[in-house]
């Protein structure tokens, strides 16, 4: 009987630690955390990370614009979008990531990226909107936010290629709402 007992108890060991080993293996790595971008699978979740609101206002400051609404903060428009819907991040030469996003109510052109090195800190932001003061404008805008000192060049590049990508540009509810769209294209430099 004694035997019988150690067997059961030997099979019972087999049956529960393959899936204990299986349960730690499936958990999640952890949360989104600002400081190591490589945690946060999307811009949805950068933008709910501690810290995040506050790198994005000192980053952009405190100037009013009409992207998405009338008159906020450039950084309450990048939060608007970078919290909406969103794809997986994008993982950028030189250990940088760009996080896009689509506002909550729905994307039609409209949409946020941003890009943050490894460590999580802030070095380009980018728009494409209607500059929608009382109303939408009926032509797409894009707006890229860079720092003065940075690696514009890189940082631009990545901003032109979202912004005019595929992805984006499929969610566009008039194809000639982009006609004349590097016309409407700015790069606001910031100290």
């Amino acid at each position: 009987m004694y035997k019988l007992a150690r067997i059961v108890c030997f099979m019972l060991l087999l049956l529960i630690v393959p899936s204990t080993v299986w349960a730690a293996t499936a958990a999640p790595v952890g949360p989104c955390r600002m400081i190591d971008p490589s945690t946060c699978a999307n811009a949805n979740q950068l933008a709910h990370a501690n810290g995040f609101a506050t790198a994005l206002g000192h980053f952009a400051g405190d100037n009013k614009v009409s992207y998405f609404r009338g008159s906020r903060s450039i950084s309450e428009e990048a939060l608007a979008a970078l919290g909406g819907s969103s794809p997986s991040v994008q993982t950028l030469a030189g250990n940088r990531y760009l996080f896009t996003a689509c506002p909550t109510r729905e994307c039609g052109g409209s949409a946020a990226a941003v890009i943050v090195n490894e460590y999580g800190q802030i070095e380009a932001l980018g728009f494409s909107s209607y500059h929608c003061e009382t109303a939408c404008d009926d032509f797409r805008h894009l707006d890229f936010y860079v720092r003065k000192d940075g690696d514009n060049g890189t940082l631009l590049a990545a901003l032109k290629a979202w912004a005019t990508g595929d992805a984006l540009k499929s969610t566009i509810w008039r194809p000639d709402g982009d006609q004349g769209l590097d016309g409407r294209s700015s790069v606001h430099t910031l100290p």
